[in-house]
């Protein structure tokens, strides 16, 4: 057979055959030696593949170590899109979406993104998590991962606060030592294959996270299941809007117990209404109404103006000033100064006050802490308020004096009421007691600190704990009385001021009780406030039995009373006081942990 190709094709062939080998030579050069840097280190970023450890949040602990708020595992869900067929993407949404209870258009805009990684959702019950592993798909996989968990639910909700999903803190003491107890995040290096898998056999380096720092309060669980139980029960029977109260030493300024109503429970932060998170006891300014009497009486007895056995004429009850007549609720005539301050005359007292020129008095009441924040380590303290007296109307000589004209919050009535109990010193009121490590060593550690040194001379601190401690036992304070061990405190009903802001109302009152014990050598204080209480509003009878439940328990429980002198006839009986008391968790906890 003749050959048939010509010189030309021949050329032509070789030519072509040449250039497809001198390209194939070009691209090796490329990758082998010209762009070979380049291209590794591209590889290596495809590869490589770095994870994040999170830290351990830091506990939060009572005075005896008791948790009250601590770290659980749950497990979460995430997506691999990579490993996701298109033809599988609307089954798996639909199913997914049904399980975790998730839009299906929030499913599928996640199934459908270019990634090898995205959350689904986060922090799932263990029987979501269930669902999802029965479905058997590796587009799917569950990655365990902390949640806060406060173990005694609603309890001291308001001091401890409680963080978002990423664990960082958003209220209370969460938010304030955010950073310590956060810790610092480890890193994991290691690889990963095609498919963005890691390949836990190529770890690279791994750079431990630091656990974040515990946190010990000056809260004691017991007194403050005491104060919440005490506190509710007010609440409830007499329907008021909202209560409130604080327990605190006198010698040291440490918060033993705070509690608010209405309230909410920090794992599931979602159910409740921004007021039930509101720390009243810090926020919420009130007129204290005759237990702000307290200041005019040791102001003028400080001063010298006037004996606990000077006589003034409370003008049987109807006392005009001006266009105004002052009323007080049973009618007084002559009566001592240590009376008037046990009967609660609000004419007497006002009588009283008048000796002090009114920038002394003034000065008084700015002593004592009024007008100012008391500086406790939580958020959201209001410092209240009250006009200087270049501002004062006609009538604020007479109306301030019984706690009218003042704006003032229980932190700060506390805090002065604890000033006639230790001897005439005001001090800083505190919760956080130490911040540890791991290890138990103390980072920080919160003294006892004293804001003024003498408010009121010892002596007339003396004579006010004598006339306080008749006002419970045969004034407006009897319901505070505990049978067995001596108290002192003052009642307060003011009337709420009106919607408009003129006038008050004759309908609707702030009910308080403030007090101490053992009167002789006071160790505890209390202030409980209720807002608007019905049907009945007096001081003495909505406020002060949560006072007597309370203290009486707790001076036993401390060891301030021995428990021998005598047996405790209250809702709280003497069995119910433990040595070491239980930890108190809320039904809906029992068996929760995953």
């Amino acid at each position: 057979m003749i050959s048939t190709v010509t010189k030309r094709r021949f050329w032509i062939v070789n030519f072509i055959t040449a250039s497809f080998f001198l390209i194939v030579a070009y691209q090796l050069l490329q990758l082998a030696v010209i762009r070979n840097s380049s291209l590794l280190e591209l590889a290596e970023k495809q590869h490589r593949l770095s994870i994040e450890i999170a830290p351990l949040r830091g506990r939060i602990l009572d005075r005896s170590g008791r948790e009250l708020a601590t770290n659980l595992k749950v497990p979460s869900i995430y997506g691999v899109p990579r490993l996701l067929s298109r033809d599988k993407l609307e089954e798996m949404t639909r199913k997914v979406s049904l399980i975790l209870d998730l839009p299906e258009d929030f499913v599928r805009e996640r199934l459908s993104r270019k990634k090898a990684f995205v959350w689904i959702k986060r922090r799932v019950s263990v029987e979501e998590a269930k669902a999802i592993r029965e479905l058997k798909t590796p587009a799917l996989g569950i990655e365990e991962e902390y949640r806060r968990f406060y173990p005694q639910g609603e309890l001291l909700s308001h001091i401890l606060g409680f963080t978002d999903v990423d664990t960082n803190g958003l209220e209370g003491i969460e938010l304030v030592l955010n950073r310590q107890m956060q810790g610092r995040a480890g890193r994991r290096y290691t690889k990963r294959d095609a498919l963005g898998r890691e390949i836990r056999a190529f770890e690279i380096l791994a750079i431990p996270a630091v656990n974040g720092h515990n946190v010990t309060l000056t809260i004691d669980q017991y007194v403050q299941y005491l104060t919440e139980k005490a506190l509710n029960e007010a609440y409830t029977q007499w329907h008021a809007q909202g209560a409130f109260a604080i327990v605190m030493e006198v010698k040291t300024g440490k918060i033993l117990a705070m509690a608010n109503r209405p309230s909410f429970d920090p794992n599931q932060v979602a159910n409740s209404t921004v007021a039930s998170r509101r720390n009243r006891a810090l926020t919420d300014m009130y007129e204290p109404g005759s237990v702000f009497k307290v200041v005019a009486a040791s102001a003028v007895l400080n001063e010298g103006k006037a004996m606990p056995e000077t006589i003034f004429d409370c003008e049987n009850g109807e006392y005009r000033y001006g266009s105004k007549v002052l009323h007080d609720v049973h009618p007084y005539g002559d009566l001592s100064f240590e009376d008037v301050v046990v009967k609660s005359s609000n004419i007497g007292i006002v009588k009283v006050a008048s000796l002090l020129d009114p920038e002394v008095f003034y000065g008084y009441i700015r002593a004592y802490g009024f007008s100012e924040s008391t500086g406790i380590d939580l958020p959201g303290e209001v410092a209240g308020f009250i006009r200087p007296p270049n501002q004062w109307s006609k009538t604020s000589p007479y109306n301030i004096p019984f706690g009218h004209e003042i704006l003032v919050t229980a932190m700060q009535m506390t805090n002065a009421m604890a000033v006639i109990a230790n001897g005439g010193k005001l001090f800083r009121p505190y919760v956080i007691s130490k911040v540890t490590d791991g290890a138990g060593v103390v980072i920080k550690e919160t003294k006892p600190e004293i804001l003024r040194e003498e408010v009121i001379r010892p002596a007339v601190a003396a004579q006010m704990r004598r006339i306080l401690t008749r006002v419970v036992e045969e004034g407006t304070g009897k319901r505070a009385k505990i049978d067995g061990v001596s108290v002192g405190g003052k009642t307060g009903t003011a009337q709420k001021v009106l919607p408009n802001g003129k006038g008050y109302s004759h309908s609707n009152f702030v009910s308080s009780f403030v007090g101490f014990a053992p009167s002789e050598d006071p160790e505890l204080v209390m202030a409980v406030v209720l807002d608007d209480p019905k049907p009945r509003y007096y001081g003495g009878t909505v406020a002060g039995p949560v006072f007597k439940e309370v203290i009486e328990a707790s001076l036993y429980y401390l060891g301030f009373v021995p428990r021998e002198k005598k047996t405790i006839e209250t809702k709280t009986s003497l069995r119910e006081i433990p040595e070491n008391p239980p930890t108190f968790l809320p039904a809906e906890a029992v068996g929760a942990s995953i």
